[in-house]
């Protein structure tokens, strides 16, 4: 599935690369933010309770899956399930 085809409230499956990350800051809940771009459209992926996930670095090719949840910058997936995709 193309990122531009998520809709909110629904499960999806997409895979791209990482284009930026975000932690918060120490003095507030942990949250790590992915945002994942393909040729169509960029998602936010946000780990929850988490600082950090192993083997995810700008660059990374990333598979995501979960329900999107609707915002006003871009479609969300929380606590989404994740698989490194290896390069060619």
């Amino acid at each position: 599935m193309n990122i531009a085809d998520v809709q909110p409230r629904g499960i999806a499956r997409v895979s791209g690369r990482v284009v930026a990350i975000q932690v918060e800051p120490s003095d507030a809940p942990p949250a790590f933010t992915v945002r994942l771009e393909d040729a169509t459209g960029r998602i936010d992926a946000i780990f929850m309770g988490r600082r950090e996930v192993p083997g995810i670095s700008p660059g990374t090719l990333l598979s995501l899956e979960g329900r999107v949840c609707e915002s006003e910058a871009l479609p969300r997936l929380y606590n989404p399930r994740y698989e490194l995709v290896p390069s060619a």
